[in-house]
């Protein structure tokens, strides 16, 4: 059989595999590409910041016979003044199952001293001491997703997200977990505050400069000192 012959037959069928092996490689391509495009370029949206409520909680462990020391004493008062900032309903205290019934009911005594209030409920306490746990639910912020992730190598040359001029998966979740950690208030993630009342003398005093030509804006003076008048 001469070698036209044989080309003959089998030119079809390499033609036939060539094209599977490319469109296979046009598909993983494509497939690739969409994978990549479904990752906001933007790092407020890859890593946004959420709202939700979670439970805050103390341990205060059992007093000795002379009340609460001043490191727990300290702990409470700012947990209170915590409650009453950014609690949203009761603040209720879980008794410890096993232990001293009257040590319960001095620690609970000094406890209602700083939260008169507080309300006594079952639920989870320390593992391993006796100790009264106080909670309070409460509106918080935190990033949805996880710091540290890398869907892809990005010093890789074998990828294509590494040929793309996009941000990094990364990039910004931690400027966004210290902005979530960091605001006070998490309403302040979802809208802005409310105007103040405006300074009336200022605003007029500003337009009557205006008014005579001059410039309304503050003139810091700053004061220099030479070096060599400094010793």
């Amino acid at each position: 059989m001469t070698s036209t012959a044989s080309f003959r037959r089998t030119g079809p069928l390499l033609v036939i595999a060539g094209s599977l092996m490319l469109g296979g490689c046009a598909s993983r391509s494509m497939q690739a590409q969409a994978d990549l495009a479904e990752i906001p370029d933007d790092y407020k949206e890859r890593h946004s910041v959420v709202v939700g409520d979670v439970r805050q909680s103390i341990d205060i462990f059992l007093a000795a016979n002379g009340g609460l020391d001043h490191r727990q004493r300290q702990d409470l008062t700012a947990f209170v003044r915590e409650h009453r900032e950014r609690g949203k309903g009761p603040l209720v205290a879980s008794l410890p199952p096993h232990a001293p019934p009257a040590a319960v009911r001095f620690t609970l005594s000094q406890i209602r001293q700083a939260a008169p209030q507080v309300l006594v409920s079952s639920g989870p306490t320390h593992g391993t001491a006796a100790a009264i746990r106080l909670s309070f639910a409460a509106l918080d912020a935190k990033v949805a997703s996880k710091c540290g992730q890398w869907p892809y190598d990005p010093a890789g040359g074998t990828t294509l997200q590494t040929w793309t001029n996009k941000p990094m998966y990364n990039l910004g979740c931690s400027q966004q977990s210290m902005m979530a950690a960091q605001v006070a208030n998490p309403l302040d993630h979802v809208r802005p505050r409310q105007e103040g009342p405006y300074d009336l003398e200022r605003r007029m005093k500003d337009m009557k400069e205006l008014r005579d030509g001059k410039d309304p804006s503050t003139k810091w003076e700053t004061q220099t000192t030479k070096i060599s008048g400094s010793f």
